[in-house]
């Protein structure tokens, strides 16, 4: 879940480097409504996670042994999780000026996310305020979805899953709210 913020950014990113480059006044100057631009470069962020994730997950299973449990509840664990990853790095792209500047702030964002997720010590054993907070990123959610497949049915993961897509949800929405507002003939 953590190296996937960084590959979901390089679809937003590029709406950012295509504003720079001129060719976002080309695109707008085209027959193409700006939210088929936008929907264009979240779905194009959505398709490198989840083929980052395919591959890590068939390579692990290959080349490590590794077992992720019923294949559905892993699919539908991904698909949220990289709905989840695209929406706070759309999130970060939106406000940020340059694509560079973009890549800086969503390189901090995917760093506090997956510290305070538990991706890397266990924050859930933590308890307290931390542990609360943990609750409030996609990363404690992926990986208690993972934890609870390992022990149950597809329907185990539902809760996580829940929980990812409302969080992707609500980002989406205020990327796309703020992307209008950039994206402007």
């Amino acid at each position: 879940m953590f190296f996937l913020f960084f590959a979901v950014q390089l679809g937003m990113t590029g709406l950012l480097e295509e504003r720079r480059l001129g060719t976002m006044t080309r695109l707008l100057a085209a027959p193409v409504r700006r939210s088929s631009i936008l929907a264009g470069k979240l779905l194009t962020s959505v398709a490198i996670g989840v083929l980052s994730m395919t591959v890590l997950i068939v390579a692990s299973s290959f080349l490590m042994g590794a077992h992720w449990g019923n294949p559905v509840g892993v699919a539908l664990l991904v698909v949220s999780g990289v709905l989840a990853a695209t929406g706070a790095m759309a999130v970060v792209a939106a406000i940020a000026k340059t694509a560079d500047q973009a890549g800086g702030w969503q390189a901090v964002v995917a760093i506090v996310l997956g510290a305070l997720g538990g991706t890397f010590f266990p924050v859930a054993q933590a308890g307290g305020v931390l542990e609360v907070l943990s609750f409030a990123t996609p990363h404690r959610w992926f990986l208690r979805g993972l934890a609870d497949l390992a022990g149950g049915e597809v329907t185990a993961v539902l809760p996580s899953v829940a929980a990812m897509t409302v969080f992707a949800a609500v980002t989406c929405t205020v990327a796309v709210s703020l992307f209008r507002k950039a994206v402007q003939p």
